[in-house]
């Protein structure tokens, strides 16, 4: 499984946990609408193999009232039924691990290519 900062497979090189799961985890937002403008935001850790939900917030995308839209309690403290339901709820719309993967290796190869579009340009105006 690719390592969430370089793309690089994991290996067991002696880091502590903490530092390990900081490392191998990408943060993200996944938010779904509804018809009616209303939305649920979930702020979640992607993980190579878990998405775990960190926050849950309701919002309307019609009003301005959202800057100050109430967060709810920490997603850890909520029922523990609730949040199956919430990660069952993410994986159904295609929110899984798989998905989280793909977009972090598209994401290592998108910032290759722009690196090496930068380096080009750098060399261009140089040589100019």
């Amino acid at each position: 499984m690719p390592d969430f900062v370089d793309g690089n497979e994991e290996g067991n090189n002696g880091n502590e946990n903490a530092e390990e799961d900081s490392e191998s985890s990408m943060a993200m937002v996944a938010t779904i609408c509804k018809r009616d403008g209303t939305c649920l935001e979930l702020g979640c850790t992607a993980y190579p193999d878990d998405i775990s939900i960190d926050s849950l917030i309701v919002k309307n995308v019609d009003s301005s009232e959202d800057v100050d839209a109430y967060e709810g309690p920490e997603f850890s403290s909520l029922d523990e039924q609730l949040q199956k339901a919430l990660q069952k709820y993410l994986e159904i719309r295609g929110i899984e691990p798989s998905t989280t993967n793909f977009l972090h290796e598209y994401m290592v190869k998108k910032d290759g290519k722009e690196y090496l579009t930068w380096l080009k340009d750098v060399k261009k105006f140089i040589e100019k």
